[in-house]
């Protein structure tokens, strides 16, 4: 029997049909293997690197060689979805998280000679950094660091931005890069300088209980043309951006030091967002190695709820809860209705499982509708496969936001509600497509 080894998952699991690809063989045997386009070769999200037995692995199908060729792969690395095997292999996952996607942007930008292109850039720093290096020991100082550098890295991520770089306790993340229109980056970037001063409120409630401390953080965007591409040394070259773009983006940041500000946008960026729903502040300042004064925005917040940061920002209490939520969510799903009890066979736990790494691509896929689309038609035909029927979707949809409720508490207000309830439905409305959605379209309303 053909088998196939999962290096750093430490699994081994046979091919029952060698028609089968690399990617159809983890879905059976339920390994976490992400494929934001639904195994379509529409993104290379499920690209894995052959470790051993290359020689088993069979010549790429025309629509990966285009993907290949076009990034400069060399024969070790395969896309999932369109490779299948002969023999023994062992494999590794490239994209084990959806954080790790971003990456796959800056590979992409990385193939192409440079060129300039215009891109918003988002900077947040700490402030009063050096009195806290001293007051704290320095592996204090450096774990602190790393939360603070996840909570703000997720709050960029999830937004379809990049982490650029880290300039000691300073982070720049970069919204375009994977060739969004301005309207569409600038709304994300500010989106993400609002999901992360949330996200830091939220850390300082952990560093105050644990450490008896605080952060406060300045942030700054722009947008502008910058140079984007591979450069340095012949021997060593690394991604980079170079341009006005940046450095005003970074004085934007420091103007919040004067202006008892914590998040300022520049108004060119804010001109590219005209219809969005968001409460500002308008000011101006002078920035430190600029001539003149410029025109500033405060960011608030949004002056409506905004669906996908309340998704974005109570998604992270649910995962912290993953098995208490995921077996509410089934006990409820099996109590109305009992006959989908019978499809799942095996461990509940991993099952569990499964559900969240699913529920954690699709938010984080949210805002990239376009191949969000055809991921969940994908798992929708799938699950036809399974034998899951229309009528079980709307039970499925009461269990989810009844246990979203269990797990939330108070989080869950009236706006957050909605916002899951919009973004459920989405979800099964891709799932179902347009025929089984008519079909079912009375029970989903009910």
């Amino acid at each position: 029997m053909t088998t196939i080894a999962y290096l750093g998952d430490d699994r081994s699991v046979p091919v029952a049909d060698l028609g089968m690809t690399i990617l159809d063989v983890s879905i059976a045997h339920k390994i976490p293997h992400l494929r934001e386009c639904g195994g379509n070769a529409r993104c290379t999200t499920c690209r894995v690197r052959v470790h051993d037995g290359i020689e088993n692995v069979l010549p790429r199908t025309q629509l990966e060689a285009e993907v290949a060729d076009a990034r400069r792969w060399d024969r070790f690395t395969r896309l999932a979805c369109q490779t299948r095997v002969s023999g023994d292999v062992t494999i590794e996952r490239q994209v084990k998280r959806c954080e790790d996607v971003s990456r796959v942007q800056l590979e992409e930008a990385s193939v192409a000679p440079p060129e300039e292109r215009a891109l918003a850039v988002l900077f947040c720093d700490i402030r009063d950094f050096t009195p806290f290096v001293d007051k704290n020991l320095a592996y204090d100082v450096v774990h602190i660091l790393n939360r603070f550098f996840k909570a703000a890295g997720d709050a960029i991520v999830i937004n379809n931005g990049v982490i650029y770089q880290y300039v000691g306790d300073q982070i720049v993340g970069l919204f375009g890069v994977g060739g969004d229109p301005p309207e569409k980056s600038c709304l994300a970037t500010i989106r993400a300088g609002l999901g992360l001063l949330a996200t830091v409120a939220a850390l300082n409630t952990e560093l105050s209980r644990e450490f008896g401390i605080t952060l406060e953080v300045g942030i700054g965007a722009h947008y502008g043309p910058l140079v984007v591409g591979m450069m340095g040394h012949p021997s060593h070259r690394q991604f980079t951006v170079v341009g006005d773009a940046m450095n005003m983006a970074s004085r934007i940041e420091d103007a919040n030091k004067t202006l008892g500000t914590r998040f300022l946008v520049s108004e060119v960026l804010f001109k590219q967002v005209p219809q969005a729903p968001v409460e500002v502040r308008k000011t101006q300042a002078v920035l430190k190695g600029k001539g003149g004064t410029f025109q500033l925005v405060e960011a608030i917040g949004f002056a409506a709820p905004d669906s996908a940061l309340l998704v974005q920002s109570t998604f992270g209490v649910l995962l912290q809860h993953q098995k208490r939520f995921t077996q509410d969510l089934y006990q409820r799903l099996f109590a109305a209705a009992p006959g989908a009890k019978a499809l799942f066979r095996g461990d509940m736990e991993i099952q569990g499982q499964m559900l969240s790494h699913m529920l954690q691509f699709l938010v984080y896929a949210m805002s990239r509708p376009e191949t969000m689309a055809l991921g969940l038609r994908d798992l929708g035909r799938r699950h036809d496969g399974y034998g899951v029927v229309a009528g079980y979707y709307p039970a499925f949809r009461h269990a989810f936001l009844e246990s979203a409720r269990a797990i939330l508490g108070e989080e869950f207000s009236a706006p957050v509600e909605r916002a899951w309830t919009d973004t459920i439905d989405m979800i099964i409305k891709s799932m179902l497509g347009p025929v089984t959605e008519q079909a079912s379209a009375q029970t989903l309303g009910s």
